[in-house]
């Protein structure tokens, strides 16, 4: 077996093989979803919402209380014009927001 360091397996230079390397794709894929994410939020906002999943058509985001989930369903408009922009979000078609941990 082939063995890789731990910068290949995060940049997914080859395929994952087992269940370890492919939840750690998952979330360094789930951080770079947050990122983007954060930078198209108001920024009062933004530190208080994570990307918890992307499936299909369907994006969750996870925020910190119900508060800022009322903040963000407000902010929704412009936040989906915007994701709509980015490579990773072009199929999103419904947006769930939940709070989270």
């Amino acid at each position: 077996m082939a063995q890789h360091t731990v910068g290949e397996l995060l940049e997914g230079r080859h395929r994952p093989r087992n269940a370890l390397e492919r939840l750690i794709k998952r979330a360094a894929l789930r951080d770079s979803w947050t990122e983007q994410l954060r930078a198209v939020l108001p920024p009062s906002i933004a530190p208080h919402c994570r990307v918890a999943d992307i499936r299909g058509e369907r994006l969750t985001i996870h925020v910190s209380d119900s508060s800022w989930a009322t903040r963000l369903r407000f902010a929704l408009p412009e936040v989906e014009k915007a994701l709509g922009s980015l490579q990773d979000f072009v199929g999103v078609e419904e947006i769930r927001i939940r709070v989270g941990p």
